[in-house]
């Protein structure tokens, strides 16, 4: 019975030590510390609110995300942060957006009435009306980190989302001829003496598709584009540019490849790019017919 006291101490010991708490992925702020002392602002909310009553085991505690364990972590996963779980109309786009209490998803969840989705926080008294109008303040003041600092609007890349091809003029019922391909890796056919518009849908989120400086189409003999030649795409309506060419001007029986460039006056794309998959760029072709 003595020689097990040596191993009864070792658990003591190990038990003693805890479990560290995993890292917060969300603290990504300057690294100087939040004065406590006479807290303000988000530093105040995360004090008073986002901690003691969000931040609970199985809930906020970094078992998911928004992460309310520390002021940075918080902020991080709420200011232009994208919603998860929405409303059943796909209302909202971000957690917090500054400026905007209605556009701000946190308002929404913790005034909400919808038994589905639960008012925020779950396990918890709900926040009073007063102390919900903290945060709305905090909101139309232009959301300030713990510093003060006022966040910065993202601006993402912009998207090429789809095209579609016609022989001659745009009638999606009758003359579409990118649907008469085998499959969707596959070139598109195109007669020696038609002429094709190809139609190409793009997005962003900041900048209207019709304010794209130099769209440009490029097209190529070859995979690698290698000898590409560019033509200047012109904007057709909505998000949609269009470019209408000869295929006259290629060889019978060869495959040929484009790809789209355009920008958002930020971020340049080009769609495929040159090291995207085969069947991107096979997609991306047409054969001569």
């Amino acid at each position: 019975m003595i020689k097990q006291w040596p191993i009864f101490i070792l658990l003591l010991a190990l038990i003693s030590c805890g479990t560290e708490q995993p890292p917060n992925p969300f603290d990504i702020g300057t690294g100087e510390p939040v004065d406590t002392a006479n807290l303000t602002g988000f530093a105040a909310l995360h004090e008073k609110f986002l901690e003691p009553r969000c931040a609970n085991p199985a809930c906020h505690d970094g078992t998911f995300e928004p992460d309310f364990r520390t002021v940075e972590g918080s902020y991080n996963t709420l200011v232009y942060h994208p919603v998860v779980k929405n409303d059943e109309n796909e209302t909202f786009e971000y957690r917090v957006v500054p400026g905007d209490v209605n556009q701000s998803w946190l308002i929404n969840r913790l005034m909400t009435a919808n038994d589905t989705l639960g008012r925020m926080p779950l396990y918890a008294e709900p926040l009073t009306w007063d102390e919900v109008k903290e945060f709305s303040d905090w909101i139309m003041a232009g959301a300030p980190d713990a510093r003060g600092n006022l966040p910065i609007e993202p601006n993402e890349v912009p998207r090429f989302e789809w095209y579609v091809a016609f022989s001659g003029d745009m009638d999606w019922n009758n003359t579409r001829i990118d649907n008469n391909r085998h499959a969707w890796e596959f070139p598109l056919p195109a007669a020696v003496d038609d002429t094709v518009r190809l139609v190409f849908r793009m997005n962003d989120d900041m900048t209207e598709p019709s304010s794209f400086p130099n769209v440009k189409v490029w097209l190529s003999d070859n995979e690698d584009y290698d000898n590409a030649v560019s033509y200047n795409a012109n904007y057709l309506t909505g998000s949609f540019w269009n470019l209408m060419f000869p295929p006259n001007t290629f060889n019978m029986g060869d495959t040929n490849y484009f790809y789209l460039e355009f920008t958002d006056g930020t971020h340049n794309v080009m769609a495929p790019e040159f090291d995207s998959p085969w069947w991107y760029k096979d997609h991306c072709s047409f054969y001569i017919e």
